[in-house]
Order: C-alpha cells, then sequence, then structure tokens
C-alpha cells in the first residue's frame, strides 16, 4: 500500500478556533453524566467525567493533530505555497502551538486530582469551573497561531500530490496555451479559457508511455517582471519550476494574443537567468493561426535574445507537433 503524500494526510486534520472549541467545551460541562449505583461521593465522580470529556475532546481536535502535522516530513515546495499564503515559519508554529497546549495535559491531570478529593460539591464545583476557564484561557490566547495553523492546513489540503518521477514544469505567460497543452498530452483536465489568469494553482497530471511514467504541471500565467513584483497566483508558478521541474515547458504564444513576443522573450530570459538554461524547452505554439514566415521570424527572435536552445512548434490546441516533443523528451528520461 502507498504511503499517502501530505495533502492527502491533512485532508482529515481539523484545526478549529476558540469560539467553536468554547461552544463544545461548554455543552459537555452541562451535559449529564450517568453514574452506577453503589458509587460513592457522586459529585467528584460527575465532575471528574467531566473534566475526562473535556480533556478527551481537547485532545482530538488540538493535540493529537498537532502531534500529528509536526511529525509531517514538510518539503520546501510546500513550505513554500504557504508562506506564499501568507503563512511564515509553519514549522516552528506548529512546534510553538504543540508544546504551549501541553499544559492542558497537566492542567487535566491536577484538577482531576484535586476534584477527586474536594471535600464537598461546591468545592468540586468550584475547581471543575476553574479548570474549565483556565483550559479555555489557553486556547484563546492560541487563537491567532491556531487560525494561522488552520489556514496552511487548508492550503496544504488543495495541493496535488507528487510522486518521485521525472517532472515537466509548464510555464509562461498567460493565455499562451498551457492548460491547452497539458490537457492535451496528459491526464489532466484543467480549465482552459479565453480569459488570462485562468488558471490559479498548479495542477498536476500524468503522461504514460509504455513503462515510462512522467508528472506534469501546469502552472498560473507569470507577467515579465521581478518575483519580488509578482502576485501570490505568479509566485507559485514559480516555485513549482524551482522545486519540482527537472524540465520546463516554456510556451511562446507565436500569435501575440495577449502579450508581445519582446514580453514574452523578456520573461523567457528571467526564467533562464533565475534556473538555468539547460531545463528548459521552448514551446513555440498556436503555429496553426500564424505563416511559416512568422515563425521562423520567432526562432530567430528567440535564439537572439537567449541563445539555442531546444526548439519546438506546436498547436497544443490541434495536437500539431506533440509527439515529436513527448518522444524527445522520453528519449531523455530513459538517458539520464
Amino acid at each position: 500500500m502507498e504511503e499517502e503524500c501530505i495533502p492527502e494526510k491533512v485532508r482529515n486534520v481539523s484545526i478549529y478556533g476558540f469560539e467553536h472549541v468554547r461552544e463544545h467545551v461548554l455543552k459537555i460541562s452541562s451535559s449529564n453524566v450517568r453514574i452506577s449505583k453503589g458509587v460513592r461521593r457522586k459529585y467528584a465522580f460527575i465532575y471528574m467525567a467531566k473534566i475526562d470529556g473535556i480533556y478527551s475532546y481537547l485532545r482530538r481536535v488540538y493535540l493529537n493533530n498537532l502531534e500529528k502535522l509536526s511529525k509531517l516530513p514538510m518539503e520546501e515546495f510546500y513550505l513554500e505555497v504557504i508562506k506564499i499564503a501568507g503563512i511564515d515559519n509553519y514549522v516552528e508554529r506548529v512546534n510553538k502551538l504543540r508544546r504551549r497546549l501541553r499544559i492542558i495535559d497537566k492542567l487535566s491531570d491536577q484538577y482531576r486530582v484535586k476534584v477527586k478529593y474536594s471535600s464537598d460539591v461546591k468545592e468540586a464545583k468550584a475547581l471543575f469551573r476553574e479548570y474549565v476557564g483556565r483550559v479555555l484561557s489557553v486556547i484563546r490566547r492560541s487563537d491567532e497561531e491556531l487560525s494561522k495553523v488552520r489556514e496552511a492546513v487548508i492550503v496544504l489540503s488543495k495541493m496535488p500530490c507528487f510522486e518521485d518521477l521525472p517532472t515537466i514544469v509548464v510555464a509562461g505567460m498567460p493565455q499562451t496555451g498551457k492548460s491547452t497543452l497539458v490537457g492535451r498530452i496528459s491526464s489532466a483536465k484543467p480549465k482552459v479559457s479565453q480569459f488570462p489568469f485562468t488558471t490559479k494553482d498548479v495542477i498536476l497530471g500524468h503522461i504514460v508511455v509504455g513503462e515510462v511514467k512522467l508528472q506534469i504541471v501546469d502552472t498560473p500565467g507569470i507577467l515579465d517582471r521581478p518575483f519580488n513584483e509578482l502576485n501570490t497566483i505568479e509566485q507559485k508558478a514559480y516555485v513549482a519550476i524551482k522545486y519540482l521541474a527537472d524540465l520546463v515547458f516554456f510556451l511562446i504564444d507565436a500569435l501575440e494574443t495577449y502579450y508581445s513576443l519582446q514580453s514574452q522573450l523578456k520573461l523567457l530570459s528571467n526564467i533562464i537567468n533565475e534556473f538555468g538554461i539547460n531545463k528548459v524547452v521552448v514551446l513555440i505554439n498556436k503555429i496553426d493561426s500564424v505563416s511559416p514566415e512568422k515563425i521562423k521570424y520567432v526562432k530567430e527572435l528567440i535564439f537572439r535574445n537567449v541563445g539555442e536552445l531546444p526548439l519546438y512548434s506546436v498547436s497544443a490546441l490541434h495536437g500539431i507537433g506533440l509527439q515529436e516533443v513527448i518522444n524527445d523528451i522520453l528519449k531523455r528520461v530513459n538517458t539520464s
């Protein structure tokens, strides 16, 4: 049985906020407790049972989940995606919360003993109320940190499960045909639209030819500007290239539907400067809609701007030239 990936592991983890937990704790506090015949000092038994119920609930919703999260071997790609979402120091936050909320263990043990040896129902009730107040106070003071960890878990749960396979990341400016390409050659079915920035997350697909299996990742479109000026959607594409890509398919829209060749080549130069030319393959797309002379011009322009690198002329929409691309990539994989 294959081991679950990190997104799968966190999908059953729920980190609740203070108000949600407070409501449940108070419900347990006011619930009735069944008492067997012959139990002595029933008042102590009742409040000890309520402490046990609250502790069991808090351990289930917080301590167990935080312990689970702390043991996940977080890969750099996932940490960067969380950071893009506005959550810094995720691992430190989880471990800090886990240590802080451990006091619930101590408080539950302490107050259970106090209630057990309380002198009368009045004292037992007062001790129980004190216990509830103290554990809720701990959670209330942690609510902001819990909220951040909850956001991180939601982000992680929505990510694909990446395998240890050769990985192609498809990159380029918006509306160059990235999602159409990925949908054409892989198992992924990304949403395709005539509007820019339709793809807002990384989308995973697979290419299987014989016994060879590849991962292919569709990414959001990137504009030709420095990394520190990119929005959070664009940054996901850069992070995918940085941490996932063995090879980058950079799509050029020869038709210049939304963006000029100059803008597209500026982005290509940025990616080559950032990640190296050896992992970049350029696919000149939409050749079904431009003349052979335009395609020749695009190739010359690419060479003048970034130098020599693998070039393919394709139509992602109609599947033209894609088999040649896949065959060449499979040769690379089999010889690497």
